[in-house]
């Protein structure tokens, strides 16, 4: 289905009946990221999922955008009241600005690997992967633009390429090169955030932040800040940014643990 918001169209599809569960897809990806979760949740729940502007099959920025305007967009759509917000990575960035953006909404936050708007990256490795990327796209070569994007998000930096299931690395590049890669030849605006780096202390609780044992010291760093304030913590050993591809069935139990009691 095709959600309108301002300036453009997102992709998005609803499953099962329930209380609402709204999956948001990290950065470069898409919402298939989700397939081993959509119909699981189903069974219970009222599960949306949709591809974020310039993902995806997603139009493209035309103009500066908020993303967590867009996940409000995608709410009224489903016409949910007190959804739960499960995001990856940028999925959870747009999370966490929502919940700023639109504090008389109740809602549950689930963030897994994720980042937050206004953030500093110092891990030498990422600072690296996005050196790379950036040299990438400067010179227009798209697939070393997509294997820096993979050796920062889904291989990680405990994990050679050789060590990711071949499988899963391919997805992942396929949805690069299909959405992000493509839509950026004519995307013209950017995303503006709210800059949430300092008001963890404001977001609502409960929240679950679940983080990959080998992930970024720059993403710990922000599951460990969360949990500082509140949250309640779940660690997935074998697992890097993309936990709910690494470790499929350990985020699963996880996730259904902290909704039972919320």
């Amino acid at each position: 289905m095709r959600i309108a918001v301002e300036g453009g169209e997102l992709y998005g599809e609803t499953a099962g009946a329930g209380r609402d569960l709204v999956l948001l897809h990290g950065g470069g990806l898409d919402a298939s990221m989700w397939d081993g979760q959509f119909e699981a949740l189903a069974v219970d729940h009222r599960v949306t999922r949709y591809d974020a502007r310039s993902h995806g099959r997603s139009t493209a920025a035309r103009g500066d955008y908020h993303a967590y305007d867009d996940l409000a967009a995608v709410l009224r759509w489903v016409g949910a009241e007190r959804p739960v917000l499960v995001g990856l990575s940028l999925g959870g960035r747009t999370a966490i600005d929502f919940a700023l953006a639109y504090p008389d909404v109740p809602l549950t936050l689930v963030l897994v690997s994720t980042g937050v708007s206004g953030m500093t990256f110092t891990d030498p490795f990422t600072l690296e992967c996005q050196r790379a990327q950036a040299e990438a796209a400067a010179r227009a070569d798209a697939e070393a633009f997509v294997e820096a994007l993979l050796r920062a998000w889904v291989d990680g930096p405990h994990r050679a390429p050789r060590d990711v299931p071949v499988a899963m690395r391919e997805r992942c590049a396929a949805m690069v090169r299909d959405g992000l890669v493509r839509l950026s030849v004519t995307a013209t605006g950017r995303m503006v955030e709210v800059g949430a780096a300092d008001r963890l202390a404001e977001l609502p609780r409960p929240l679950l932040t679940m983080v990959g044992a080998l992930d970024t010291t720059d993403i710990r760093r922000v599951s460990d800040e969360l949990a500082a304030h509140g949250a309640e913590q779940v660690v997935i050993d074998g697992a890097a940014h993309t936990v709910n591809m690494d470790r499929p069935d350990a985020f699963l139990a996880a996730l259904r643990t902290f909704l039972a009691k919320v």
